[in-house]
């Protein structure tokens, strides 16, 4: 079972420190350079499922995983999985677990959802593994530290397209606002993550290349205006009364070929800018 090996810039407390989306991406590309070959384009979720560890920034630690039984969130909802991580079970090993397939679940959600907690797994796990390690403070009681557990949840398809507003259980407050951004800010992480692993942009633009003119889109290329990605950028249309239906045709075409759902293919067409204004489809 491999165990993937990677880094990023941290703080002190193993937290991610002011990772831009490009270097999600790079982590996302090493991260399935370690687990398929150049020539694949999708991953099934038998290979992330057999991925049997993780040593982030040094931090070595075992993935504990469950795509076998449904879970549920701590008020007993269901939801589509779980990143957890805790210490009276563990103090060497994060869990992930992700419902399986099901008639509310299709394959392609399930696979994003295991690929989506992954990202959690490497971009947070870190840092609740290292403040468990760390052990209490001066003033802090040790009974207490040694229950305290870490989860993040994907409850729905939504999650996954949007990073979710932390409820306020209690009056604003300065430790309310900090934890508010980190979830934000740990959701976009995962969500790229997931997007660039699942459909990275060098394999999603090789693919329209061959199937963009099958499918009666254009192909506009000019010099990249972005400096973190250098070279040249494509730039799609569908032209005539029927464009609209050529552009889901292509975007299901390369759905079939990535193994997603053609919303996720449209997200990530959209992040990669080869989508026009309006070329999309709702």
């Amino acid at each position: 079972m491999p165990v993937l090996t990677l880094a990023y810039r941290c703080c002190d407390r193993m937290l991610p420190r002011y990772i831009k989306h490009s270097e999600v991406e790079g982590i996302a590309m090493l991260a399935r350079q370690q687990l398929v070959d150049a020539n694949t384009d999708a991953i099934s979720l038998s290979v992330l499922r057999d991925i049997g560890g993780l040593k982030i920034n040094g931090i070595q630690f075992e993935l504990w995983v469950d795509t076998d039984h449904a879970v549920n969130d701590e008020q007993g909802n269901p939801v589509l999985g779980v990143c957890e991580f805790d210490p009276a079970a563990s103090l060497d090993a994060t869990v992930l677990s992700v419902s399986p397939v099901s008639e509310t679940a299709s394959e392609e959600l399930v696979l994003s959802t295991f690929a989506h907690e992954l990202g959690h797994a490497i971009f947070d796990a870190p840092s609740w593994i290292a403040a468990a390690a760390k052990g209490p403070g001066l003033f802090d009681d040790p009974t207490e530290l040694a229950r305290k557990a870490y989860r993040t949840t994907t409850r729905d398809a939504e999650h996954l397209a949007k990073p979710p507003v932390a409820l306020e259980l209690e009056p604003r407050t300065a430790r309310n606002s900090e934890l508010d951004r980190s979830i934000h800010f740990a959701e976009l992480r995962a969500n790229e993550f997931m997007g660039s692993l699942l459909v990275p942009r060098q394999q999603l633009c090789r693919a329209v290349e061959e199937l963009a003119p099958k499918h009666g889109v254009t192909i506009h290329r000019s010099p990249s205006l972005d400096p973190e990605v250098p070279g040249t950028t494509l730039r799609l249309t569908a032209d005539g009364d029927i464009g609209f239906f050529d552009m889901e045709c292509l975007q299901k075409a390369l759905a079939k070929r990535f193994g997603v759902h053609r919303r996720f293919i449209q997200v990530r067409m959209e992040r990669y800018g080869l989508l026009a204004s309006g070329a999309g489809i709702a």
